[in-house]
């Protein structure tokens, strides 16, 4: 099981991954979900294997919409097309190299 973060951390931890990753924040994607793997990997369609992603679980679904709001809203990273209700956080960008 993983280790619930705060919103602080799971901020931190997303902005990292960006940074570490490279790109601007308009080539990410940001998300919701209960189910992370499923948000990702089926209804996103992302690559595990070649695709950058990652998820955070919150402590609450209010908590994962905070850090959503924050990445959407103050960051300006696009929303997933595929984003529901839950409290993982996930993270992706497709086509990297």
């Amino acid at each position: 099981m993983a280790m619930i973060l705060s919103v602080q951390q799971i901020k931190y931890e997303l902005l990292l991954y960006i940074k570490e990753f490279g790109g601007r924040a308009a080539d990410w994607k940001v998300g919701v979900a209960d189910d992370a793997p499923r948000a990702l990997f089926q209804e996103n369609a992302v690559d595990e294997k070649v695709d950058i992603w990652c998820w955070k679980p919150a402590l609450t679904p209010a908590a994962a919409r905070t850090v959503y709001r924050y990445m959407t809203e103050q960051f300006h990273v696009p929303p997933a097309e595929r984003s529901g209700e839950g409290r993982c956080v996930f993270l992706f960008r497709k086509g990297a190299v």
